[in-house]
């Protein structure tokens, strides 16, 4: 005897993600890492026609001067250029502090996920029986 589950769920949900680097202190983004952006999201460009949404977060370590502001500041120099490169998709922009000690990059820079539609990847489409 089984049971039935109503509803279903997709096969994945997947998004892309890439970091871009800023200076210690600066949220000002630098034309190698606007290079960068570009050719990542020309790459993902190729792959899809079209994409649910990006997440722009913002990232500085906590014992930075004024480092909420920094963070916030990175977020949106990052969210405007992604703006620009992909009109009309839907962009989340948020910021958060890293831990002093983080060696992640230094705790300096900007994580951004590219979100296709699902139904666009390969076997997501399908539901799971």
């Amino acid at each position: 005897m089984g049971i039935q589950v109503a509803g279903s769920a997709h096969a994945c949900s997947r998004s892309f993600s890439t970091d871009l680097d800023f200076a210690a202190g600066s949220a000002v983004l630098e034309k190698d890492e606007i290079v960068k952006l570009v050719a990542w999201l020309d790459k993902w460009r190729a792959v899809f026609s079209r994409f649910e949404s990006v997440l722009v977060d913002g990232i500085a370590p906590a014992n930075a001067e004024d480092a909420k502001t920094l963070s916030r500041l990175r977020a949106e120099a990052t969210t405007r250029a992604v703006r620009q490169l992909l009109e009309g998709v839907p962009i989340s922009t948020s910021s958060h502090l890293n831990w002093p000690t983080s060696k992640f990059k230094g705790g300096n820079y900007v994580g951004i996920d590219l979100i296709p539609f699902q139904e666009d990847m390969p076997d997501c489409g399908k539901p799971i029986k």
